[in-house]
């Protein structure tokens, strides 16, 4: 069993077939007892993700609405029932405040940054930061956190 925090931009390929969305798929696999972490900012962004899919302009990458409802029912039975979800608490958002203060980052990805950190810190070893978003692994990694880029497989 592992631990892992992902952000959107990963885990959203256990919903879209993509690039790493083989890897994401195995480790997201319940009978490989995995534990997977997510920021409450999940809830937002990854609905946005499928709602952007719907409404793109490009046909050949765009969705059905009824392909996006039903992304958006599955992900959120796998909330109820699979993922931990980390509040986003005060000193979350401080964290994240801080955070953006070292490095050039957007308000969501410190929020996603700082979420892990501070479940990193509450354990005895951090999860693996899960990201699709080279540059926010680069930062992961200067704060000190293991990562996986599932593009990478």
């Amino acid at each position: 069993m592992r631990a892992y925090f992902f952000d959107t931009s990963a885990l959203v390929k256990r919903y879209m077939i993509e690039s790493g969305s083989e890897w994401v798929i195995a480790r997201c696999d319940r009978t490989a007892n995995n534990s997977i972490t997510l920021s409450q900012v999940t809830l937002v962004e990854a609905v946005t993700a499928f709602c952007r899919k719907a409404r793109a302009q490009n046909l050949s990458q765009r969705i059905s609405e009824s392909e996006r409802d039903y992304h958006i029912k599955l992900f959120r039975q796998d909330v109820y029932w699979q993922y931990n979800i980390v509040r986003v608490t005060k000193p979350v958002c401080t964290r994240a405040g801080n955070l953006c203060r070292s490095y050039k980052l957007r308000a969501y990805d410190a929020v996603q940054l700082a979420t892990a950190l501070v479940v990193g810190e509450s354990l005895e070893m951090a999860p693996i930061f899960v990201s699709a978003d080279t540059d926010l692994l680069g930062i992961a990694e200067a704060e000190g956190l293991d990562t996986e880029n599932p593009n990478a497989y």
